[in-house]
């Protein structure tokens, strides 16, 4: 079994890159890794995959956010309480994704507690 290490990533965007490099299927025994399709059938899902979407939500609620404010600050929106809802939205996927960070850590650090 291969692991792939730890690279450093200083901001979001540098997330991009990294699974650029990644993007290459490894195969162990002669088997493929799972696959999104075989996630629709009731497959694992990657972790890999969990983690791409939720940066991918931090980013697009970003976005929202900064939108939400550019239209109120110009006054094309007058519509405060959306800009509330998509603040809460913004907050809560970067928690989901800190989070998800965490036990990341907590179970590599964990493995390598391990012994042989």
């Amino acid at each position: 079994m291969f692991i792939d290490p730890i690279q450093v990533a200083n901001n979001i965007s540098d997330i991009s890159q990294i699974n650029k490099v990644n993007d290459n299927k490894k195969t162990v025994n002669g088997t493929a890794g799972v696959s999104d399709a075989g996630a629709a059938q009731g497959a694992q899902v990657p972790f890999k995959s969990v983690f791409e979407d939720a940066v991918k939500d931090v980013i697009s609620t970003d976005q929202q956010v900064n939108a939400d404010a550019q239209k109120l600050a110009t006054g094309q929106s007058d519509n405060l309480h959306q800009y509330s809802i998509d603040i809460a939205k913004a907050q809560l996927s970067i928690d989901l994704l800190v989070e998800l960070r965490n036990k990341a850590l907590d179970s590599y650090n964990e493995i390598m507690r391990m012994s042989i």
